[in-house]
């Protein structure tokens, strides 16, 4: 009972928009920002994947000489970790949360701007994906489960260019980037909504069942993890506050020797 009564609460609190749809929209678009943002989403994701072409995959030897013993103590037990089922529950996981926040777009105030809350979650994951592929192409790193000698590990699947991209977890890039955005735009344009809380809680909530997916299916090390998770929560919550319409505000205000000009930055 006390299950239904919270999730009604936050239906309610969800649907219930008006308050918050009295204020103007907080957010706005300018040509400028929005062709810099989507040009370095763009730039790094199309680096990422020249430099990941070119990568060279590791050789039979290469990982019979992998030794978890040079791996450091807090990411060495992910290398005896491996499981297909949680592989396949964190891309389910993954799919729901970077889909959350379209829900922003159907429910007021959202209902007012949809393409400014699309453009901005586009941006949000492009920029996501594009630094989060760069980076991993950089560092190329291995794989937890290439550590592993279970058998059950296709052994293509240790040789494969992917096997040399851990760091930082993708899937943890998205789940944080698109978690803190839903409730990073919730909060600002539901500012007295009561359900804020549990939309951070359940959103960060089901980041973070990505990135432990991640790290039982031996796809990742736990630091892999934490930075998709600092990664990509930086991204979310940073494209919405470039986009708020407050952020600069001007004022003129007449002075003793003529006119005074006053510039205040809201964040």
């Amino acid at each position: 009972m006390t299950a239904r009564r919270v999730t009604l609460a936050v239906l309610l609190a969800v649907a219930g928009g008006p308050l918050s749809a009295q204020q103007p929209f907080p957010y706005r678009l300018s040509s400028g920002r929005e062709t810099a943002l989507l040009l370095t989403g763009a730039g790094t994701l199309a680096a990422g994947v020249v430099v990941t072409a070119e990568l060279d995959v590791l050789t039979p030897e290469d990982i019979t000489a992998l030794d978890p013993a040079n791996v450091n103590a807090f990411d060495r037990p992910a290398t005896t970790r491996w499981s297909v089922v949680s592989g396949n529950l964190s891309d389910g996981f993954l799919v729901a949360t970077v889909a959350a926040p379209l829900t922003l777009m159907a429910v007021a105030p959202g209902t007012a701007a949809p393409s400014t809350i699309g453009l901005m979650l586009g941006e949000t994951l492009l920029l996501a994906n594009g630094i989060g592929q760069f980076t991993k192409s950089v560092f190329r790193r291995t794989r937890p489960f290439v550590y592993n000698d279970d058998p059950e590990i296709p052994f293509e699947t240790k040789t494969s260019r992917t096997a040399r991209q851990s760091f930082p977890s993708g899937h943890a890039t998205n789940a944080f980037a698109s978690a803190v955005f839903l409730s990073t735009v919730y909060a600002r344009l539901h500012p007295t909504s009561p359900a804020r809380p549990w939309i951070w809680g359940g959103s960060l909530a089901a980041a973070t069942t990505v990135g432990y997916l991640r790290y039982d299916a031996g796809k990742h090390f736990p630091t892999d993890i934490i930075a998709g998770a600092v990664l990509g929560g930086a991204i979310g919550w940073a494209v919405p506050k470039m986009h708020e319409g407050d952020r600069v505000s001007v004022a003129i205000a007449p002075g003793a020797d003529g006119t005074v000009v006053g510039v205040s930055l809201r964040f």
